[in-house]
């Protein structure tokens, strides 16, 4: 919870200032990409989280290593949770941030699984289809997994639409372990 809470706040900031500064896009890139070397690279967090190693030399690293590759204010924002001790939630405030910007963008993710590979014309037809539902503009994320056996799985926020063939084996197995036989 307290995670949450931190990541909600620093993400909100920061996006607040790419906004106010009209640099949404260019925030966004940087701070996916340190995400992503961040994820690639286990000893540059533990690096950066380690408390007996001093700010000053965890600040000294991150301006030799991104002055020249990120802007200013990215490097200022990795400083602030350097000497917050935020740095540990990285992770996080880069998944809140790409919330906001999904939202600020007017952007749904679907996440859709089925048994089998489709072919990216069913894709584009359901990406179609989801926009006329829900009035936005969606991304569609696929994966396969056999466990559904066939259908599809659709993901859309909080909203799953089940129409797979193991969700329609389990209602059918419910219903007929309910039925009481006289």
């Amino acid at each position: 919870m307290r995670e949450t809470r931190v990541a909600h706040r620093y993400a909100h900031a920061l996006f607040q200032v790419a906004i106010n500064r009209e640099i949404v896009d260019m925030m966004a890139s940087e701070l996916f990409q340190l995400r992503s070397f961040a994820e690639k690279d286990g000893h540059f967090l533990q690096f950066l989280e380690a408390p007996q190693i001093l700010r000053e030399d965890k600040a000294k690293l991150i301006k030799t290593l991104f002055a020249t590759r990120l802007s200013q204010p990215m490097v200022s924002f990795i400083l602030l949770l350097i000497e917050k001790n935020r740095i540990e939630f990285l992770a996080e405030i880069a998944r809140e941030f790409e919330e906001l910007l999904e939202n600020y963008r007017d952007i749904i993710k679907a996440r859709v699984t089925t048994a089998v590979p489709v072919d990216d014309k069913f894709k584009e037809l359901l990406r179609i289809k989801l926009e006329r539902l829900t009035g936005k503009k969606i991304e569609v994320i696929h994966r396969i997994d056999r466990e559904i056996i066939g259908g599809i799985v659709v993901q859309l926020n909080f909203k799953v639409i089940d129409r797979s063939v193991r969700y329609e084996l389990e209602s059918l197995r419910h219903d007929l372990m309910s039925l009481k036989v006289y």
